[in-house]
């Protein structure tokens, strides 16, 4: 992942119950822990906003779609401004490619 930084992404990481990290592929002390987490037996595997259900494509299709970011926020509980401007910026380095070797 060569695009990634050695810093977290996010500063403002959610606590979730550690049961809800069992098989993530995204654990502690990896550059995109607390932005996004990728388990095969949640939402069929797609990446979502770590501590939630919403996939990463989400944003991008509303955005896609005319919406705006406050739009996008709005309708999706539990994803921060932090996580989706991080996204964004991840997006312009190629970051969704280097999701598929996870």
């Amino acid at each position: 992942m060569a695009v990634l930084a050695t810093r977290p992404l996010v500063q403002h990481i959610k606590p979730v119950a550690p049961e809800h990290l069992l098989g993530d592929k995204i654990q502690a002390g990896h550059p995109l822990f607390g932005l996004i987490w990728i388990n095969p037996d949640r939402v069929s595997g797609a990446p979502c906003f770590y501590g939630t259900r919403v996939p990463i494509k989400n944003l991008f299709d509303s955005l896609a779609a005319g919406e705006s970011l406050e739009d996008f926020l709005d309708g999706f509980e539990g994803v921060t401004r932090e996580q989706a401007l991080a996204v964004l910026e991840l997006a312009g380095k190629n970051f969704l490619d280097d999701l598929k070797q996870c």
